[in-house]
């Protein structure tokens, strides 16, 4: 089955379960959430960034837009929730549509979000008022496939921003918590996520994580990344990015190590060359630029050794380059990067290696904006069998069973009646319970209908392992001879191959049994000779 059959198909059982309940005496607890869901099948799908506070969920969803909206921060944000979607705001002046826990709704300046900033009494008391923040953006290829949501965060301790004193207020703890959940509910809810982590996984990452892969019944590798954020902090964290895949390979298709800090700042070559001067001219030493790349309380030492700067030219260094909020270990890595090359070129394109945004993007095009469609697909699948599941084992349900069963002795007992009553229970009976045929009919309706949704579930489930082949025979081609790469593109994709099933699952047959065991090549070749099998039997 091919992509937009399956989605085709989909649209298809929604309508026909929705008019099937529409019918039936669970009309009132479902109907509403079906609608949504035929109502949700055409439009963009939700893509929520999430991860702990300060992972720097902002800077990412900013870098991905193009364009500064989310507020970033040193110190901890106090945390809205932000969508931001395709439209136009009212006007430019109040480009944000704030939404209140009461329900009102108020057009905002962007000078009102800085207010948001800290976690001072009064900027809690704003916040706690606050239900979401929208941005309507108009012209922007992202949301013309998406709808992003920066959601709170997770995992904020005391002392986390080095003013624990301040935020030591049942107002905050109350705002966090709050926030926590809501972080919780927009990842459940969304059709894919993109989880940051800081730097390092921790044991809250695994337990939130955890809790939305639900057994495979929410986020999974069809509908989840990892970002691995800061790497300009340490960069050995690189070479544990196999294992920390490896760690996470239910939840997250793969992790990809980025630092949006890199991105947003990345030198254009007439500025790495003066500073890569100023470094040189600046520092009679090698010995007195690595004492001084420390830290940024070294860089700033007054008694530096080695060193022809004044302090306030250092201090007008970081200020040149760092225009608004570098951080200090952005700026040591770009000046190590400068100060150790022989061409400039080069090190500003492994500078922009290192920041990640580019395979990033590519990344979150392939898996999520080009086949959003089918992400939709693969959550209203989940909510159509968690609904059909739950009819299945409906109290109510298994005691209209049980009376149908006796249905004939109740009726039967009608006979000992006045006439008169015997007629009216009589009615009354044949009114509220169903024959078992019928109740026999319903049961195999539903079962019908979740074979159908298993069915479904099976195929999409084979266009993500498709899929999934296809990114590993991409980073790593070496592997793979061109002519296997260009047939396993065209069977990978779902098109028409000119090629005999039968033939090339022997020969992919072959491969999987003379390749080392779990390798790249040997798991592209259980999924092509899969699908050859398939095509064969077809």
């Amino acid at each position: 089955m091919k992509e937009g059959e399956i989605i085709t198909n989909t649209q298809q059982l929604l309508k026909r379960i929705s008019s099937y309940i529409d019918k039936s005496f669970w009309r009132e607890k479902y109907l509403f959430g079906l609608k949504s869901l035929q109502e949700e099948i055409s439009s963009p799908c939700v893509l929520a960034v999430a991860g702990k506070v300060k992972a720097g969920k902002s800077f990412l969803v900013n870098s991905l837009l193009g364009v500064d909206l989310a507020m970033t921060g040193s110190t901890e944000t106090t945390a809205t929730i932000n969508i931001f979607k395709k439209g136009k705001p009212l006007s430019k002046d109040k480009p944000v549509l704030c939404q209140y826990i009461d329900g009102s709704k108020e057009w905002k300046s962007k000078d009102f979000l800085d207010t948001l900033q800290g976690t001072s009494e009064e900027t809690l008391k704003i916040t706690s008022k606050i239900d979401k923040l929208i941005f309507y953006i108009d012209d922007n290829p992202i949301l013309e496939e998406v709808t992003l949501v920066d959601t709170p965060g997770i995992g904020a301790d005391v002392g986390d921003d080095g003013d624990s004193h301040q935020i030591q207020t049942d107002s905050y703890f109350k705002l966090r918590k709050r926030h926590q959940q809501d972080t919780i509910n927009l990842s459940n809810n969304a059709d894919a996520i993109i989880y940051i982590f800081n730097t390092v996984p921790t044991e809250t990452d695994k337990e939130f994580l955890a809790s939305l892969y639900d057994g495979g019944q929410g986020i999974t590798a069809l509908n989840g990344i990892g970002v691995l954020s800061k790497i300009d902090k340490e960069l050995d964290q690189i070479k544990n990015v196999p294992k920390f895949t490896k760690d996470f390979e239910k939840e997250l298709f793969t992790i990809m190590p980025t630092s949006a800090a890199i991105s947003k700042y990345l030198p254009t070559l007439e500025s790495a060359e003066k500073l890569k001067n100023i470094l040189h001219t600046g520092f009679s030493s090698e010995k007195g630029f690595k004492l001084s790349i420390g830290s940024e309380t070294a860089f700033l030492h007054e008694k530096l050794p080695d060193c022809l700067l004044s302090v306030s030219e250092r201090k007008q260094i970081l200020k040149d380059f760092a225009i608004k909020d570098l951080p200090w270990s952005t700026f040591a890595l770009v000046a190590k990067e400068l100060y150790y090359t022989d061409d400039l070129n080069n090190a500003i394109s492994k500078l922009n290696s290192f920041s990640g945004m580019a395979a990033l993007r590519e990344i979150i095009n392939n898996h999520f904006f080009c086949r959003n469609r089918l992400l939709r697909c693969h959550k209203i699948l989940l909510e159509l069998k968690r609904i059909m599941t739950e009819i299945q084992y409906d109290e109510f349900f298994m005691e209209a069973e049980h009376d149908a069963k006796i249905k004939g002795y109740c009726l039967a007992q009608c006979n000992h009646l006045d006439n008169s009553v015997k007629e009216i229970v009589y009615k009354l009976i044949n009114k509220h319970i169903p024959s078992i045929e019928e109740i026999y009919e319903v049961k195999n309706t539903i079962i019908s209908f979740k074979d159908e949704i298993d069915t479904l579930n099976e195929e999409l489930a084979v266009i993500n392992d498709c899929y999934l082949a296809f990114q590993k025979v991409i980073s790593a081609k070496d592997q793979f001879f061109n002519s296997e790469i260009s047939e396993l593109n065209i069977l990978f994709s779902g098109k028409e191959i000119d090629l005999n099933p039968a033939q090339r699952q022997k020969y992919w047959s072959a491969v999987y049994n003379c390749s080392a065991p779990n390798s790249v090549r040997q798991i592209v070749a259980d999924v092509a000779k899969t699908q050859y099998n398939k095509l064969a039997n077809n």
